[in-house]
């Protein structure tokens, strides 16, 4: 997977979250997790073929969670 579609993946799962089609505390996790792989990848720690794996995985994951309601405020 090449850098652009590594921020492809990442660009899916924060427009999932802000969205609210997902829950954003997983959404930014995976998120974070994607932009790490790219970051072991240039520094030639993690393979591109990993890091795929990891951003598919990941958004796959962020996607089975959805968000849980907001409770009221108590202002």
């Amino acid at each position: 997977m090449s850098p652009v579609e590594l921020q492809a993946t990442t660009a899916r799962i924060q427009a999932a979250w802000e969205s609210g089609r997902i829950c954003p505390l997983v959404g930014r996790g995976l998120h974070a997790r994607v932009l790490r792989a790219g970051r072991l990848v240039r520094a030639g720690m993690l393979s591109p073929a990993m890091a795929a794996a990891v951003a598919v995985e990941a958004e796959n994951v962020a996607l089975a969670f959805a968000p849980l309601p907001t409770p009221p405020l108590d202002d």
